[in-house]
């Protein structure tokens, strides 16, 4: 194998409470949050303290480090929050391998984001699990009080999409049946400050965070590409937060994005229209829904408040990715339902 696995598990404890994991359905990715701390001083914290949280592995640029075994349990997510339950049918502890990217300080990020990779690849072979569906970020499952591992990523200029579409090639690249040799898959990362004329996955996330922290992007919404409404997005963030304003997105407004995130403040809540809405209305209602699907990736090709062709199509790539909903472009209850659940997610 391209890396080594170093099982170094902690004793039987609050941290480690040795009962056994059932099928292991997903994989849940998360950052340390304290920068500078390896993976070795993290097993230490949780050998030595056993408070009641944990996870299986951690990674740096030195070590993948499993400190629980793999068909054991760790808490390291939340037991009563619904999303893990929702998206699995299974609670996160019960039936997930927890993963820990640690980063900052020394630790070189592209040799740990490198195991950090390869390791996610490594559970999907053994776990006969899918990277599109079965990995989850800790952000997702839990996302009023977590941002990781974007915290991480986003730093070193890695968006979440990008990290799963390393993961992707690194198991084609390593255990895949046709390829068997070693490929250095570090992503794409991007070059900081953002600006004016950036696009791509990694932008968008940024979008996203400053929707969430409350600066809306009613045009456009969390399109990808960095224009005059994010720049406007980015300078009212920075005179709210007493940073320099000047519209660029660096390490420091990144670095307060995630602190205002990890806070909990509140995110703007789309509202969606009530009733049923399909081709040929017009108005503020469809206004509303276009900005929903926009936020959510689904875009109609414009904000006009016309329920055309585009609005359809929309509507119904949306409705396709739900099997519960019938795949029929008309916006009503139950569409209204999943669309809420996915905008709750982005929160």
């Amino acid at each position: 194998m391209k890396y080594e696995i170093t099982r170094d598990y902690i004793e039987v404890g609050n941290s480690r409470p040795g009962e056994k994991l059932d099928e292991v359905k997903f994989i849940v990715s998360h950052d340390t949050g304290n920068p500078g701390s390896t993976a070795y001083a993290n097993r230490n914290y949780f050998a030595n303290t056993q408070p009641s949280a944990s996870s299986h592995t951690f990674i740096d640029d030195q070590y993948i480090l499993e400190i629980i075994p793999l068909d054991e349990k760790a808490y390291h997510v939340r037991s009563n929050v619904p999303e893990d339950n929702r998206r699995f049918g299974a609670n996160a502890n019960n039936a997930a391998i927890g993963v820990e990217l640690a980063f900052g300080g020394s630790i070189n990020f592209s040799e740990a984001y490198d195991r950090y990779v390869w390791y996610h690849a490594y559970l999907l072979d053994r776990f006969n699990l899918e990277a599109g569906t079965d990995i989850v970020a800790h952000s997702t499952l839990d996302p009023s009080r977590r941002t990781d591992p974007q915290n991480a990523l986003h730093r070193n200029g890695v968006s979440w999409d990008q990290f799963i579409n390393d993961v992707k090639q690194m198991y084609d690249a390593e255990f895949s049946a046709e390829e068997t040799g070693e490929s250095d898959v570090l992503g794409e990362s991007v070059e900081l400050p953002l600006s004016i004329g950036d696009e791509g996955p990694f932008v968008r996330e940024i979008q996203q965070d400053l929707i969430r922290a409350g600066f809306s992007l009613p045009r456009y919404g969390a399109d990808g590409t960095f224009g005059e409404e994010t720049e406007g997005a980015v300078m009212q963030f920075q005179r709210a937060h007493g940073l320099t304003v000047d519209g660029l997105v660096g390490p420091i407004t990144l670095e307060k994005l995630n602190e205002v995130l990890d806070e909990g403040q509140t995110t703007e809540n789309f509202s969606l229209p009530s009733g049923i809405l399909r081709q040929g209305d017009e108005g503020e209602a469809v206004k509303q829904l276009q900005r929903a699907l926009k936020q959510v990736n689904f875009d109609p090709q414009g904000i006009d408040g016309i329920y055309g062709p585009n609005t359809e199509d929309a509507v119904r790539r949306f409705q396709s990715m739900h099997r519960d909903l019938e795949n029929d472009g008309i916006y009503g209850p139950e569409t209204r339902r999943f669309l809420r659940m996915e905008l709750d997610d982005l929160a």
